[in-house]
């Protein structure tokens, strides 16, 4: 390798590893709590099997992949996911170096400049330093974003490399081909919006390939162009009659137009200006949603996006002997934002209006936009120098804006913090600070937080289910029910508030109607661990053992290294009279936890019931060994010694021991009185 390219190369790494240095340690943030703290199925490579079903498709397979190496790297330690993050940006970002470096190939015969070679290295650092990027790198559930950039990007240079290779020499170059297809079959298990890729061929072939005037390559190509749509019909189709309906990734309960009317502003005002002016990131955009379109003030929009496609236009169309490099780098950069940002600013409404990860493919664009108005400005201006310091101040001022910014996601009282006072009006903000106060046990700031949050929205069910919880962690029992089944008139399927309610019912004595609270919380979340796990222990409470053992299992299913699972279900198993199968979840439990006494003690139970008395004594002392003070066991052994054994020194030593340790237990008297009895009958 030509050592220029690897020291640049290894420039665009190390400053990548400088910036984002300071996140390593930053926390689990919204979304990675669902996405990775609560589904069982990133718990490791032999979990895999879990998501993998007939809608594993739009599950983005691949990044729940990732996420069980780095669970099988360092559990839920945080540091991983980070570097992991960091590692594909880095990728992303030689990608990019890449593709311009084979982009300045296809237009050897516009210029021959050396001057021009600095363009990929400006480029991809603007990628790799550009400070809207940090949402996707630093925010761990949004590594489905970079992850498709990276396949996209690989996908793109493949393709044109065997293009390049089919033309110079007539050999078709398959294995290009091939391997083009494979990484985008693998941007398709990342993320959807894979699916622009087919017509990002063509404005790529557009741009640096061909020579010929628009109308021309139009008619050229109109063909191919009308087939590239097939991929793009096929997801449709897929997703509208297989998956569930185009639609059904809203939760926003927004119509087809108005959030198309609300895109035409949030593309240019939202995205397009971030991407210029790197300023005010947030987590939680306060975008108004426009739906009305006879509103002249709603096509602010659309006036200013018109402007930006028509100066796309225009650049795209006007031939320039002397500008002609940068005039394509411009408009190949326009078209890519412009289509890349098509599949979540069209039609198709989603959760939220306006994100920052949804720009990092689209950022792609911007770079070569920006390394064509740099040359272009090195060639008309007269101070070249003064151009080329305003470049480097531009990247050393992204540089800090993502340090800056990395410090925000620092964990969920600064990001959240941040959000609210940049997001006033949000309800959300003031909700998610408030819970991580409740993390911390500053009860009265989550307190204040989630008042702050119901002053906005009274209806707002996240506050009012996490109001209740902290009630009721304080023992106010009465106002924490009220709460939960406020929540739950405003959505009855919400099932953290019918876990809460269940746990509050439960603490009242109102256990039948704590149970069905569980039930409840189940069916609406099947993967709720916690429920499974309380109703398990409820059910034993209320006798019902199938259903403890059943719940037992289901969690296990999930968690199959909890050691009290394994007691608990040891315990449904020995009441149903299973005691060989008891026996096993107990041991289980032991060598899960070495320092839980409880399965020894049923174990020696078990084995006082089979008579095998060696055994249970064996597995008494092995309880007292872990926790001496268990009246209960010191009875037990006591009793075993004297009526088994004979040995009354040993017997005398336990009933003692149990007696100090529980002097007021319901058999004091008829210890104490066993007690002297053997005294009586030792030799003096």
């Amino acid at each position: 390798m030509n050592p220029s390219l690897l020291f640049s190369r290894l420039i665009l790494v190390a400053v990548i590893g400088l910036v984002y240095s300071n996140t390593f340690l930053n926390s689990f943030h919204f979304d990675d709590l669902p996405s990775i703290l609560e589904k069982p199925w990133i718990r490791g490579l032999d979990k895999i099997p879990l998501f993998l079903n007939k809608e594993s498709l739009f599950l983005r397979p691949l990044v729940i992949l990732s996420f069980n190496i780095n669970y099988a790297i360092s559990e839920f330690e945080v540091w991983s996911y980070h570097l992991f993050n960091i590692m594909l940006h880095a990728l992303a970002t030689l990608l990019v170096y890449q593709l311009a470096r084979k982009v300045l190939t296809f237009l050897e015969d516009f210029s021959h400049q050396k001057s021009l070679g600095v363009l990929p290295f400006f480029a991809a650092m603007v990628f790799a330093l550009h400070p809207l990027n940090t949402q996707s790198v630093t925010y761990i559930s949004s590594r489905s974003s970079v992850m498709v950039t990276v396949f996209y990007l690989s996908a793109l240079i493949l393709f044109f490399g065997g293009f390049k290779k089919w033309k110079q020499t007539g050999q078709k170059g398959w294995a290009y081909f091939i391997g083009s297809g494979i990484f985008f079959f693998l941007g398709g298990l990342s993320k959807e919006i894979i699916v622009t890729f087919p017509a990002m061929l063509f404005i790529f072939h557009f741009y640096f390939i061909s020579r010929e005037a628009p109308k021309a390559w139009v008619a050229t190509y109109a063909k191919w162009i009308f087939l590239l749509a097939i991929p793009l019909l096929t997801f449709v189709g897929y997703k509208q009659f297989v998956a569930g309906g185009l639609l059904s990734a809203s939760s926003a309960h927004l119509k087809p137009s108005t959030w198309f009317l609300t895109q035409t502003s949030v593309v240019p005002f939202e995205y397009f200006r971030k991407m210029l002016f790197p300023f005010n990131m947030n987590i939680d955009i306060d975008f108004p949603v426009l739906n009305n379109w006879l509103q002249p003030t709603h096509w602010l929009g659309v006036v200013a996006l018109g402007i930006i496609i028509y100066f796309w236009i225009r650049i795209s169309t006007r031939v320039s002997e002397t500008f002609e490099i940068e005039r394509r780098f411009v408009g190949f950069g326009m078209a890519w934002i412009l289509l890349t940002l098509l599949p979540t600013s069209s039609f198709i409404p989603l959760l939220d209006v306006a994100v920052e990860h949804r720009t990092y493919l689209p950022m792609v664009g911007l770079v070569f936009l920006m390394a064509g108005g740099f040359s272009y400005a090195r060639k008309i201006l007269p101070a070249r120098k003064l151009i080329q310091y305003c470049a480097v101040l531009i990247l050393i001022f992204f540089s800090l804006g993502v340090m800056v910014r990395n410090q925000d996601w620092k964990d969920e009282v600064t990001l959240w913090s941040d959000a609210k006072k940049k997001s006033p009006n949000l309800v959300r903000p003031y909700n998610n600070v408030g819970e991580a106060y409740d993390e911390l046990g500053q009860y009265d700031d989550a307190i204040a937080e989630f008042k702050g949050a119901l002053k906005l929205n009274p209806n707002y069910f996240f506050g009012l289910n996490n109001l209740g919880n902290i009630y009721g962690k304080q023992r106010k029992l009465p106002e924490a029910i009220d709460y939960f089944k406020r929540a739950l008139k405003q959505k009855p399927d919400y099932s953290p508030a019918h876990y809460n309610i269940a746990r509050a019912f439960h603490l009242t004595g109102r256990r039948q109607e704590a149970a069905e609270s569980y039930r409840k919380s189940i069916k609406s979340n099947p993967y709720f661990e916690q429920a499974f796990y309380n109703l398990a222990f409820l059910a034993m409470e209320l006798s019902l053992f199938d259903e403890a053992l059943e719940n037992f299992e289901k969690f296990l299913s999930m968690q199959p290294n909890h050691s009290k699972a394994h007691f608990g279900a040891g315990n449904a198993l020995m009441m149903k009279g299973q005691l060989d199968l008891a026996l096993t979840e107990y041991r289980k439990s032991a060598q899960l936890d070495p320092s839980f006494a409880f399965p020894y003690l049923n174990i020696a139970n078990i084995q006082m019931q089979t008579k095998n008395i060696p055994a249970a004594i064996e597995n008494f002392e092995k309880a007292l060994s872990i926790n001496p003070s268990m009246p209960a066991v010191h009875l037990s052994l006591g009793m075993v010694y004297h009526q088994f054994q004979r040995n009354t020194e040993k017997a005398l030593v336990h009933l003692k021991e149990s007696l100090r340790l529980a002097p007021n237990q319901q058999r004091a008297g008829s210890i104490l009185s066993l007690i002297q009895e053997l005294e009586n009958k030792q030799p003096t």
